[in-house]
């Protein structure tokens, strides 16, 4: 089929399609038909047979698995890998507070404020609770940085962890993860990521990154349900890591009042029980597995580009982020000299437009327009979206 062809298929999934141009996926994406559909159906099964019943534990055991599989194809790693969290903010956290931390530790983080404050907040908390240093490496103004700086600093005995975005979520600009990975693994330092605007928009693999936890959230690329995320952590870095959580399902007692965690990932999951979100999640991931990474990535790409040309024509507007396709991904972040991007957010909104005002400059410093589109995207919003822009500027 056709490119048109594929895309007016993609499109009837959406029903945002029919009423809105949905622009804000690196916030929350909708999620396709099947997807609610499969929620639905996991509430029936389970008020029908019984929500503890021995079918409907099996059942929920055999999901659990298709997840884990699923997750294992989109990101390259093992399926016990995956451990169940409710956001990236909780992945993230998860690691924060399950290191064993000394007063002499340096964290390195790329950005500082510049990072989404969920992978800036937990090593701040982790500062001011341990006493531990955290080194904010300088960037330029489209986020990227001196590799050579984190290198330097790496090679200190005291380094314990380096920490950035694999994509930035204000301007898209797309990180050099493989060559932070190396640097990692050289100087024997933990490395993690925050992959939530990557995960479900570009290709992904865990083991050439190099990383050892990379936590992202379901309801963004990946078009699945809200309340369920993704924590990947290596089966040898897990021995790094305490779990935040105890209960019966992640210990066991040995003997009296003697406690001994259960076999990775589970001893990380202790009162996880968002099942129908793990249901929305098992489909949506089968839903873009089936488009492909790559062709989503063409697709979201095209969208992006689209856009880009026609605000570029535009005198009153500016566009922020890396100028190279290959160095960002369908984020795109604009501003224009005779309108605040709040008013811009909110009068698209009037033309059923949904985007995002967010920071461009971290800490609040300065505020832009954020269209991230998607693959179920098409030309024709793109023509309707610099209309109405144009409407709005005049």
């Amino acid at each position: 089929m056709s490119y048109d062809q594929d895309l007016e298929l993609i499109r009837k999934d959406f029903p945002v399609v029919k009423k809105k141009i949905y622009m804000n996926n690196g916030s929350f994406a909708p999620i396709p038909i099947s997807t609610i559909k499969a929620m639905t159906d996991f509430l029936l099964r389970y008020s029908e047979e019984g929500p503890d019943s021995t079918s409907v534990q099996e059942y929920i055991t055999s999901l659990m698995k298709e997840v884990r599989d699923r997750v294992s194809h989109l990101i390259n790693c093992d399926p016990e890998e995956v451990i169940f969290t409710q956001s990236t903010t909780e992945g993230i956290n998860q690691i924060s507070t399950g290191i064993a931390w000394k007063e002499s530790d340096l964290i390195i983080v790329r950005g500082g404020p510049h990072e989404h404050y969920a992978n800036y907040f937990p090593w701040l908390k982790v500062s001011e609770k341990f006493g531990v240093e955290v080194k904010e490496i300088k960037i330029d103004d489209d986020g990227f940085f001196d590799t050579d700086e984190i290198e330097r600093i790496a090679r200190n005995k005291n380094a314990k962890l380096i920490t950035l975005s694999h994509a930035l979520y204000n301007n898209g600009a797309i990180m050099p993860v493989e060559e932070i990975g190396k640097i990692a693994r050289d100087n024997s330092v933990l490395y993690c990521i925050d992959a939530a605007q990557t995960v479900g928009s570009i290709r992904v693999d865990v083991k050439r990154i190099g990383c050892d936890f990379m936590a992202f959230p379901s309801f963004k690329w990946i078009c699945g349900p809200t309340g369920i995320g993704i924590l990947y952590c290596s089966k040898k870095s897990s021995e790094v890591l305490t779990p935040q959580y105890v209960g019966g399902e992640s210990a066991i007692l040995t003997d009296h009042r003697n406690l001994a965690s259960v076999e990775f990932p589970q001893r990380f999951q202790t009162g996880f029980r968002n099942y129908v979100g793990l249901a929305g999640l098992e489909s949506s991931l089968r839903y873009i597995l089936r488009i492909g990474i790559d062709s989503i990535r063409k697709m979201n790409m095209k969208i992006a580009d689209e856009l880009r040309g026609s605000l570029e024509k535009m005198e009153d507007v500016s566009i922020y982020g890396p100028q190279d396709e290959r160095l960002r991904t369908s984020i795109l972040p604009f501003g224009a000299k005779s309108s605040d991007a709040k008013t811009i957010v909110s009068k698209l909104e009037d033309y059923g437009i949904i985007v995002a005002e967010r920071d461009i400059e971290g800490a609040g410093k300065k505020k832009v327009v954020r269209a991230s589109p998607h693959f179920y995207n098409a030309q024709s919003e793109v023509e309707s979206f610099v209309k109405s822009l144009n409407m709005i500027l005049k």
